[in-house]
């Protein structure tokens, strides 16, 4: 869409007329949910002026959690942060609302090298174990229809 600034992992919808937007804070109801699968600035352009490839439902994607969540819960968009999520309640937000289902978080750390040439290295601790996400954490969630 116009003027719309995505960033990689972001839950994305389509607007009214068919353009992708970051989801809102307000949830949308009754929209099919998509993750970028890359930066996109489309801040100063207009409507279709560029794309962003996007993970669509069913595929395993890693979006940011904007609080704690459970391995198993299902999650809908943060009221507070646009494009992040946060474990559904049945008793606060409606079922048509769920964007998918967290299953784990990273568990690998990152390490860079003393001296140059400043090499990245990954350690992998179980990738995305099944264990609590806290406010920020990059997860693993299943998007869902």
């Amino acid at each position: 869409a116009a003027t719309i600034n995505i960033t990689k992992g972001n839950v994305l919808e389509q607007d009214a007329g068919g353009d992708l937007i970051v989801s809102p804070t307000s949830r949308t109801a009754e929209v099919n949910h998509y993750v970028a699968l890359e930066a996109v600035d489309n801040s100063a352009g207009v409507d279709g002026a560029l794309h962003v490839p996007v993970a669509v439902a069913g595929h395993f994607v890693t979006v940011v959690a904007d609080g704690a969540i459970r391995p198993g819960a299902a999650v809908v968009i943060s009221g507070t942060t646009a494009g992040q999520v946060i474990a559904y309640v049945a008793a606060s937000h409606a079922k048509n609302h769920v964007v998918g289902i967290y299953w784990g978080k990273e568990g690998g750390i990152v390490a860079k090298a003393a001296g140059s040439p400043y090499l990245e290295s990954f350690t992998d601790a179980a990738d995305f174990s099944p264990a609590d996400a806290a406010d920020g954490d990059v997860i693993e969630v299943q998007l869902v229809d």
